[in-house]
This record gives C-alpha cells, sequence and structure tokens, in this order.
C-alpha cells in the first residue's frame, strides 16, 4: 500500500515537472534541444535576419552560419544594386562556408526579401548547397511581403519540399509577445513534426 502511494507520487511530480519544462518552453523560457542535428544558416543586412537566426539556434541548441555577400552592398547605391539583382534573380559571390550541410540532418535557411524575391546571398548559398541539403526550412523577414510569396521559388531553388517555414513581417520584431509566439512555434515544429505555419 505504502509502496503503490509513493508510486503515485512520484509519477505525478513527474507530470508536474514536465509540464512545468513545457510551460516554460512555450514562453521562451527554456531551450528545446532538437531531436535532429540542425544548422541555422541566414544573411543578414540589418540585423533582423540574424536575431530570428540566433533566436530560433539558441532554442534549439543548433549550429550556425552567417552567409557573408562579398559585393559592396553599402549606401543607396547599395541598396538599389541588392533589390535589382534580387529581383532579377543572379546569385552574388559570399564568402567561404564554414558549416557543411550534409552533417546536419535539417538546414534552416534565413533571408530578407529585397524587391519580393530572397537575397541573392541566399540565391548563392541554397545554388552552391543544394546538393548537400537533407531537409529543409526557411524563415523570411520583409517589411510587408509574406513569407509564402518567397518560399515557393526557395524550394524550387532546393529541389526541397520545406520541413517547416514562417515569416516575420512589419512590427513582428518589434512586438515582443507575438515575437517570441512565433520564434516559440518555428521551434517547436522545427523540433518536432514539420509544419506549415502563418
Amino acid at each position: 500500500m505504502a509502496t503503490t502511494m509513493k508510486l503515485r507520487i512520484a509519477v505525478a511530480a513527474l507530470a508536474l515537472l514536465m509540464g512545468g519544462v513545457m510551460t516554460s518552453f512555450a514562453k521562451g523560457g527554456a531551450t528545446m534541444p532538437a531531436k535532429r542535428k540542425i544548422l541555422v544558416v541566414y544573411y543578414s543586412k540589418t540585423g533582423n535576419t540574424e536575431k530570428v537566426a540566433k533566436d530560433v539556434a539558441a532554442k534549439l541548441n543548433a549550429d550556425i552560419e552567417k552567409i557573408t555577400d562579398l559585393t559592396d552592398r553599402s549606401g543607396v547605391m547599395g541598396y538599389l544594386r541588392g533589390g535589382r539583382d534580387a529581383m532579377k534573380k543572379r546569385p552574388t559571390e559570399i564568402g567561404p562556408l564554414q558549416k557543411n550541410p550534409a552533417d546536419y540532418d535539417i538546414t534552416v535557411i534565413g533571408t530578407p526579401v529585397w524587391g519580393w524575391n530572397m537575397t541573392p546571398a541566399v540565391r548563392a548559398y541554397i545554388t552552391k548547397t543544394k546538393g548537400q541539403l537533407k531537409e529543409v526550412a526557411f524563415f523570411t523577414t520583409a517589411g510587408g511581403t509574406k513569407a509564402e510569396k518567397i518560399v515557393p521559388s526557395m524550394e524550387e531553388l532546393s529541389g526541397k519540399k520545406a520541413y517547416a517555414w514562417i515569416g516575420f513581417v512589419g512590427g513582428d520584431l518589434k512586438n515582443a509577445k507575438k515575437y517570441d509566439e512565433k520564434v516559440n512555434d518555428f521551434a517547436t515544429a522545427l523540433a518536432g513534426q514539420g509544419t506549415y505555419l502563418p
């Protein structure tokens, strides 16, 4: 009788503990290591895409790599050239890569939206590594263009259907609660069963 009671107490305590862990993760307070080995790759000019990449990688204890665009994108002319190259779907020259996506189960690729397209640097990365990608996931940051307008072209270029995807638009990064919820949703999808996210 005493043994049975102790067992019930232990089970209840474990359930409470697990519930606390999941609640903490849902609120952005805990790290949930993914079951699969994940690489987060991104290009960022203003820092928005970098913020998302680092936060998602931290949630999953994932490795991370920043893509370097070797073309000068500084100033007004650099900005205009970047938009033009993106619209014309021109890849750019990128710096040496430190991580091999073939070593990872999922490669998460993040891009700002330029001229209603992925950036030239991300286009170059996908083109260069498409034969090494096992599974892919995508995220975008933009002033107004939604991810569903960009993801199909990233899927087509990589030759892979996205395991999961999400977009951050407008004030998503300025609204802390909404931002945390979206990062958590994306990380949860990557850690568990892939899903398409708004």
